[in-house]
């Protein structure tokens, strides 16, 4: 059986990106800030200590909410600041599913779960190279099966 050109079904936890860097409600947001520095990233899931998400903190975040209002990053805590209405999404979803509610909130990440506990993360970027290969495999197997006239 062949398979299908193009796998827009493909399942999310096919591509998320399981590497999460997360971080407590009461940490500083100075040691966030440490954290997204040293891990080359613009964001961290924020969870409770059995793992379930309760929302994301920003390099947005930290500068709009601490930076520019003047406050020390080492006596704000990360709950003071960051989105407590997380938008995520089951590991079930499909690559549809994910850029439906992406769009919709239009938010460029987003945590992903199973059974309510952080599986993973996925980001516009990640979908931007799925489709792309997708497409880069479409464009082969059309340009191979096209006649000349």
């Amino acid at each position: 059986m062949k398979k299908p050109l193009i796998r827009s079904t493909k399942p999310l936890k096919d591509i998320l990106n399981r590497d999460v860097i997360t971080i407590g409600p009461t940490a500083s947001v100075s040691e966030a800030a440490y954290l997204m520095m040293r891990e080359e990233i613009g964001s961290l899931v924020v969870v409770d200590d059995e793992r379930f998400p309760v929302g994301i903190i920003t390099d947005r975040d930290l500068v709009i909410s601490v930076i520019a209002g003047g406050k020390n990053s080492e006596e704000v805590i990360v709950e003071e600041v960051m989105t407590k209405d997380l938008v995520y999404i089951d590991e079930s979803a499909n690559i549809m599913d994910i850029l439906s509610t992406l769009s919709e909130y239009s938010i460029r990440r987003m945590p992903v779960t199973k059974d309510g506990k952080l599986t993973g993360i996925v980001s516009v970027d990640d979908l931007i190279v799925v489709i792309a290969t997708e497409l880069s495999d479409l464009a082969i197997a059309l340009s191979s099966k096209s006649k000349v006239l």
